[in-house]
């Protein structure tokens, strides 16, 4: 099946009460930390510049307006803070770091390490090389792809969540690499039972069905697009 792009969020534009916007999810916002061209802010977005949803996530959304600990900045920075406890400097290559939430004049937000590229810029979203052009080869992507299946199959992470949305890429052309920028899908998911993640042979089985599914989208994505030069 050929990958769709997402159904269109609500406009904010290039930028958000004067910071300049990175990427936007359903929920989140990250932009450049003002303070710290090594960091970005993630921001949740108020009620109406969220995307509808279901009524499990509405309860969720609607639950951590009274407990801040269940929302997703406080569940992302507990699942980094969880993995790097267990796996510790083997995270660098493959998990973006989160360095915990802040105060800032805009609100709460969860300060992280900003990605960049290899000519120093931010590094953009697998999202964006897929729908918004690339200069990387299929091929290549998926190899990137391998190597993070290959991380989270070695220890045993639950991250289930494998959407183009959630990395970022840098690395050569030649070799890509892909970054996680959002990991909190290692504790928080749509499983009533998260059996995927109490038993081994399950978790790995669904990550490499993700996987899979994640390499045949950029396949479908990319098949028409012209060859990088």
């Amino acid at each position: 099946m050929a990958a769709a792009p997402h159904a269109p969020y609500p406009p904010l534009g290039p930028h958000w009460n004067g910071l300049t916007v990175l990427a936007r999810g359903a929920n989140r916002l990250c932009a450049m930390a003002p303070d710290d061209a090594g960091d970005c802010l993630k921001f949740e977005l108020s009620a109406g510049e969220r995307t509808e949803a279901g009524a499990r996530t509405r309860l969720r959304r609607a639950l951590a307006r009274f407990r801040p600990a269940l929302g997703e900045n406080a569940t992302e920075l507990r699942a980094w803070r969880r993995l790097h406890a267990r796996i510790g400097g083997d995270l660098d290559g493959w998990l973006a770091p989160c360095r915990g939430i802040v105060e800032t004049g805009w609100g709460s937000a969860l300060r992280c390490a900003l990605i960049r590229d290899a000519d120093g810029a931010p590094a953009r979203s697998l999202y964006a090389h897929l729908f918004e052009g690339t200069g990387f080869s299929a091929a290549s992507l998926c190899a990137a792809v391998d190597a993070i299946e290959r991380k989270l199959l070695a220890h045993d992470v639950p991250l289930f969540d494998l959407n183009a949305g959630n990395f970022v890429v840098t690395g050569t052309g030649a070799a890509p690499r892909l970054i996680c920028v959002d990991a909190k899908s290692t504790l928080s998911g749509k499983e009533i039972l998260p059996f995927s993640r109490w038993s081994r042979r399950l978790m790995h089985r669904k990550i490499r069905r993700r996987a899979e599914r994640l390499r045949q989208r950029i396949r479908a994505a990319l098949a028409d697009a012209p060859s990088p030069h």
